[in-house]
């Protein structure tokens, strides 16, 4: 009886033992998994970037007409590779890569004289935690110093190209709206969400006006998906 009882109780303690080791060892994983991720800088962030330009109607151009717009940036980092261009839905032109004097660019190229609306979109993901700092320096390319409250000249905003070749074909043309919109969703680690950035250019563009046209992105945040945007002042 005794030998039993004595059986039964290693028994007991030997299970609880190993109970105890599998609970320490679980623990000490988890909290190594989570110190990695920390460390690591993983995360799971996406972005959106998307164009639209209206009013092209009232507008004749070229056999082959080339609007140009700046491309997003991450601390003044391209966020677009050469495959990124091809990846690109877009409706009534042909999304390409252009390079400026400033850098990379991307064209929407339109076929026939009759023009009318465009628009082309990407989205993608990053593995990285981003700072405002970094949204704030050159949130495209070719970017802008403005963030900083230096001393700027023209060269130093984004523009769009609109070609000379552009001319009206009624007395009355609407202007040219431009919206640009490069969206950068905040990850979620370790249950805090990470805020979201919108960096925006809402440009209206007069008859006439054609070249190299400097535009004024507006960096807008919010700190979770239930919030609308708000703008964010420069150099805060």
């Amino acid at each position: 009886m005794v030998p039993s009882i004595i059986s039964f109780l290693g028994k007991v303690i030997g299970v609880s033992l190993l109970a105890i080791a599998i609970v320490a060892i679980g623990g000490n994983i988890l909290v190594h998994y989570h110190q990695t991720q920390m460390v690591s800088g993983h995360y799971s962030g996406h972005y959106s970037y998307v164009v639209s330009i209206t009013g092209l109607s009232d507008y004749q151009g070229d056999p082959v007409t080339d609007i140009v717009v700046p491309i997003p940036a991450i601390g003044g980092s391209p966020v677009f590779s050469e495959e990124n261009f091809q990846q690109m839905t877009s409706d009534n032109c042909t999304p390409l890569p252009i390079t400026t004097g400033d850098g990379e660019m991307l064209a929407l190229r339109l076929p026939g004289t009759n023009l009318t609306n465009i628009s082309a979109a990407k989205s993608g993901g990053f593995s990285r935690d981003l700072l405002l700092e970094e949204i704030r320096e050159d949130g495209f390319v070719p970017g802008s110093s403005r963030f900083f409250g230096a001393e700027n000249t023209s060269g130093d905003f984004p523009y769009i190209i609109i070609p000379d070749s552009l001319h009206p074909i009624s007395s009355c043309p609407e202007p040219i709206s431009v919206s640009i919109n490069f969206s950068i969703f905040g990850s979620t680690t370790s249950g805090e969400h990470r805020p979201d950035y919108l960096v925006s250019i809402v440009e209206q563009i007069p008859p006439g006006k054609a070249g190299k046209i400097p535009v004024e992105p507006v960096i807008y945040r919010r700190n979770s998906l239930g919030e609308p945007f708000e703008p964010i002042t420069p150099g805060v």
